[in-house]
C-alpha cells in the first residue's frame, strides 16, 4: 500500500479508534475522513499517510475488531480433557466473539448503508478470508478433536454445532441493532447449556 501525506502526529491506533467512535456517534454518513481528521485535530493527509486510503482505514478498523478472536486462537487447546473444560473453551471463544461484535458489527452494519463501503469491506474480508467460516472450522475442529479423545459423543454433527453457536452470538448482537429488543432470545449461559447436554454421550 503506498502512502500520502505528511508524517502524522498520532499514530494507526488513535485514528482507529476515532473511526470506530464516528460510526457510532454519527453513523456511516459522517464517515468520512474529513470528520475523523476534525475529531482528532489532524490533517486528512495524516489518515492518508497511515491508511492510503478509505478502504485503507475501513479494512483497519475491521481488522482490529477482529484482535480478540486472534487472541483466542492461540489459547485453544488441541482437545478438551473432559466436558467442563470443553464448555470452558466454549465460553472463552463465545466471549471473545462478543468483544468483536461490540465494534466489528457496528462496522459491518455501516458498510450495508453504504454502497462503496460494503465493496470496499467486502474486498477486505475477500482479501484476508474474514468471515464467520473461520470460527466454524475452529469450533467443528475443536469439537471433532473431543470426538476423538471419547468426550463428546461421537454422532454429533461437529459443524451444525459450531454454525449454532456461532449464530446464536450474532443474534444476541444483531436484534437490538434491527429491532431494538433481545427479547426472546435465550442467554449464553442457556445456549451453552443446551449446547453442553446436545454434546454428552
Amino acid at each position: 500500500m503506498t502512502t500520502r501525506g505528511r508524517p502524522p502526529r498520532i499514530g494507526r491506533d488513535e485514528i482507529v479508534t476515532a473511526t470506530l467512535e464516528v460510526l457510532r456517534d454519527r453513523g456511516i454518513a459522517r464517515l468520512t475522513t474529513r470528520e475523523i481528521a476534525d475529531r482528532l485535530g489532524i490533517s486528512e493527509g495524516s489518515i492518508f499517510y497511515h491508511f492510503g486510503d478509505r478502504k485503507g482505514l475501513v479494512g483497519a478498523v475491521f481488522t482490529e475488531s477482529l484482535r480478540p478472536l486472534w487472541e483466542f486462537g492461540p489459547m485453544m487447546p488441541s482437545a478438551p480433557h473432559d466436558i467442563s473444560e470443553l464448555r470452558e473453551v466454549l465460553t472463552v471463544f463465545t466471549t471473545r466473539l462478543e468483544e468483536f461484535l461490540e465494534d466489528g458489527l457496528d462496522v459491518l452494519m455501516a458498510a450495508q448503508a453504504d454502497t462503496a463501503l460494503r465493496a470496499e469491506l467486502g474486498g477486505v474480508i475477500l482479501e484476508n478470508d474474514y468471515g464467520p467460516q473461520r470460527g466454524v472450522t475452529a469450533i467443528s475442529g475443536y469439537l471433532r478433536s473431543a470426538q476423538a479423545a471419547g468426550v463428546i459423543a461421537p454422532t454429533v454433527d461437529a459443524e451444525v454445532t459450531a454454525h449454532l453457536l456461532i449464530a446464536s452470538v450474532f443474534m444476541r448482537y444483531a436484534q437490538p441493532m434491527l429491532v431494538g429488543h433481545a427479547r426472546g432470545l435465550p442467554s449464553r449461559d442457556r445456549t451453552l447449556d443446551f449446547i453442553i447436554a446436545t454434546l454428552r454421550h
